[in-house]
């Protein structure tokens, strides 16, 4: 089974659109260098768990192998979550008014990502490797996963769009956006 790669591009986008957004919520005083280097450090927490979610499992010749390697990648993603949120309380306090509230907003969202893959991890470990109904087990398994690419979680809701270049100077939101377009034929 392979993951989408479309759906870990869009998560992409809306960390960089979530770091647009900080921006976008008005200085409050701050120097815009103090802006650019916090967006800049808000869309570095993120780039672990984005590298990790868009590379998705590695490919096997069977079913089996494919539930060991996607644990492995469940995992893997679990751990960069992780790193992310563990960036997150490193950042500091916002420079942008509103940037906090959408931090924790934010937080909350890769607190339930990292729920979700865990769970994913959980079961898929659980599976019997051997049943003649792996294929729809594996897809059982990873249903947490998959269901956050409907989700609704925008943590950018009700701020306010007073600045617009501190994230296109900020590198790792550019990084971000770059590895969030689509890409040709995929």
């Amino acid at each position: 089974m392979t993951m989408r790669t479309s759906a870990a591009r869009r998560r992409a986008a809306a960390v960089a659109a979530v770091a647009t957004g900080l921006l976008l919520a008005g200085c409050g005083g701050a120097s815009e260098q103090e802006t650019v280097d916090w967006t800049n450090g808000l869309c570095s927490s993120y780039a672990t768990f984005r590298e990790a979610a868009i590379v998705g499992p590695q490919a096997a010749p069977d079913l089996p192998a494919q539930a060991r390697n996607l644990s492995a990648y469940l995992g893997n993603t679990a751990t960069s979550l992780d790193k992310a949120l563990a960036d997150l309380d490193t950042l500091g306090a916002s420079p942008v008014s509103g940037g906090d509230e959408a931090v924790t907003k934010f937080r909350d969202q890769l607190t339930g990502y990292r729920s979700a893959f865990q769970q994913a991890r959980t079961q898929v470990d659980a599976l019997d490797l051997s049943s003649p109904t792996l294929q729809q087990d594996i897809e059982g398994a990873v249903a947490p996963v998959l269901q956050l690419q409907d989700a609704n979680q925008d943590p950018l809701a009700g701020l306010d769009s007073a600045v617009t270049d501190a994230a296109t100077k900020a590198p790792a939101c550019q990084n971000l956006s770059r590895l969030s377009s689509p890409t040709p034929g995929g």
